[in-house]
């Protein structure tokens, strides 16, 4: 099914090639084609290896010492040239040429931006295993300083016609690997697509992906599903009663868009949609509505789970409680959710399990102290401060209503709210070491510019606490504190890192600069609002400890 997916994908990305460039897949996912392709060849590696030193596996996966050989051989010699025709429909060249349009100064910059969400591949285990051995360094600097000796081809003549048909390029996977083997490729490229989506949950929207690729994870999802059609509608004929191709007839029927949604997700739908979804914007929404001649569409009748006959096997019974258990306590639920041509659609009627920052906010209640805060929130970005988002900031509200929200949940937690905010202040900076600097000691009161009256509680920052080189919020928030608050951030980043990897990567800082706490968030809007529902109880009592003062 999994493999069956991958080539609907490639299909789609295929039926698109002109309208979608592969730069802008990278710059919002962080993968395109040729990851796609790159992804088969890592698979071909691994397969490779298994069979050589597996040797129960390869009496299983081959039937005899001649396949094995020619299988292994094969696998070797797949390069990223080969992976890249079954990707692209025909050679990366031939695609580039007819399609790819030289990429604008705002698509690299933002390209350069994004690096962080970039695919990242072993360049050795791409290289071909057959004969060809990598060149060393040595050989390569020898080889540029004699290039007066080597031959001169007319590249004109040497070129191939890409008019398709008998002039195209021979297929390699074709010509030397078996189905067998080409389904175990395609299958393990859509799984590492679906690990690359997982682990960039929080940064990767599926609205963004339907406006750009026209696909999302939903869309990986229902493609499943319709390979599970199909892979039943063939096997059916052959199905006898009782037999095992029966008991796999039933549970491909019983696999539904819930289950297939759990192999991209890595959870439920629900819960990924309650951790990580944010609430798309007009400027989103807009963009999205004028890219729906890309959307994926999906057969309704296909993606519906099948009624299955009296002759229900464990397989199916399974199946029904799977079903039951993965979305059990829910009331009114649609029967089958998502069954829709629109695939970022939101689904009514879910009840999703508890974040585990709403779980720790129940335990840790607010100090008893009626307290009245003073909240700044400065979003530290080039961009963002040149006004180059067509959607202008998104991190700061996304800041103010994470507060707004909690404050409410403290609300309708308690018989008597004691927390309140009387005044939010905003701004917007470069990523420059002194403009933050400036912002806030105004904001702590510790600058001749500081506004009357006491400053503010609390501070929270929001972007530049990555890697880049001007990624400096960090550097300027610990040369403004008093007192360090390492503690604070350690053990938001090893909580964070259960929901998601990359949050270990956040060199954010928190620190006392007299008697206003200071907080560093990451840049995107959905991390920053998880780290102030996670932290902002123990931020109240630190306020309090600091009030004692």
């Amino acid at each position: 099914m999994a493999a069956g997916a991958f080539v609907s994908l490639c299909k789609h990305l295929q039926a698109l090639s002109d309208e979608v460039q592969n730069i802008d897949m990278m710059n919002i996912s962080g993968f395109c084609r040729n990851c796609l392709a790159k992804w088969m060849v890592l698979e071909a590696r691994k397969l490779a290896k298994n069979l050589r030193q597996d040797a129960e596996f390869a009496v299983g996966f081959t039937s005899s010492t001649e396949e094995y050989r020619s299988t292994v051989k094969a696998l070797d010699g797949l390069g990223y040239d080969e992976a890249a025709q079954e990707v692209y429909g025909c050679t990366y060249p031939e695609w580039k040429k007819r399609h790819q349009k030289k990429a604008s100064e705002e698509q690299m910059k933002i390209y350069n931006e994004n690096t962080h969400l970039h695919a990242v591949h072993d360049k050795d285990l791409l290289w071909k295993k057959r004969h060809q051995k990598k060149a060393s360094e040595e050989q390569m600097k020898i080889y540029n300083e004699n290039t007066h000796l080597h031959a001169v081809h007319d590249k004109d003549l040497l070129k191939k016609a890409v008019d398709g048909g008998d002039e195209m390029l021979l297929n390699y996977c074709q010509k030397y690997l078996s189905e067998k083997v080409m389904t175990r490729l395609k299958a393990g490229a859509f799984s590492n697509l679906c690990i690359h989506l997982r682990e960039r949950s929080d940064v990767i929207q599926n609205v963004e992906l339907m406006t750009i690729s026209g696909f999302c994870r939903n869309c990986l999802a229902k493609w499943m599903v319709v390979e599970a059609r199909k892979i039943s509608d063939e096997t059916r004929p052959l199905a006898l009663e009782g037999s095992e191709k029966e008991q796999l007839v039933q549970a491909l029927d019983s696999f539904g868009y819930d289950q297939a949604a759990q192999v991209v997700y890595g959870c439920t739908y629900p819960e990924w949609k309650k951790r990580y979804q944010t609430k798309a914007t007009e400027e989103q929404m807009e963009r999205y509505s004028g890219s729906s001649h890309l959307h994926a569409k999906h057969d309704l009748s296909l993606l519906a789970t099948r009624v299955l006959n009296d002759h229900s096997s464990a397989i199916e019974s399974n199946a029904k409680e799977h079903i039951q258990n993965t979305h059990h306590n829910t009331k009114g639920q649609h029967k089958h959710p998502l069954l829709s041509d629109v695939c970022c659609e939101d689904v009514d009627n879910f009840q999703p399990t508890e974040r585990p920052c709403e779980k720790f906010s129940s335990i840790v209640s607010p100090p008893n102290d009626n307290m009245k805060l003073k909240i700044a929130i400065l979003t530290v970005s080039d961009r963002a401060a040149s006004k180059s988002y067509k959607t202008g900031d998104l991190s700061g509200p996304a800041v103010e209503q994470a507060i707004i929200e909690h404050l409410n949940h403290l609300k309708a937690a308690l018989s008597e709210q004691n927390v309140s905010v009387t005044n939010v202040e905003k701004d917007i900076v470069p990523d420059e070491i002194s403009d933050i600097k400036q912002k806030l000691l105004l904001w702590s009161g510790k600058s001749n510019e500081s506004m009357r009256g006491c400053p503010c509680d609390l501070i929270f920052t929001t972007g530049g606490t990555g890697f880049a080189t001007r990624d400096v919020t960090p550097e300027a928030t610990l040369s403004v504190v008093d007192r360090e608050c390492q503690g604070l951030m350690s053990w938001a980043s090893m909580e964070l890192t259960a929901i998601q990897p990359l949050a270990t990567l956040s060199r954010a800082a928190a620190g006392l600069c007299g008697n206003t706490l200071i907080v560093n968030l990451p840049g995107n809007p959905a991390g920053a609002a998880q780290v102030v529902e996670l932290l902002f109880p123990l931020l109240l009592h630190a306020i309090a400890d600091i009030r004692k003062n």
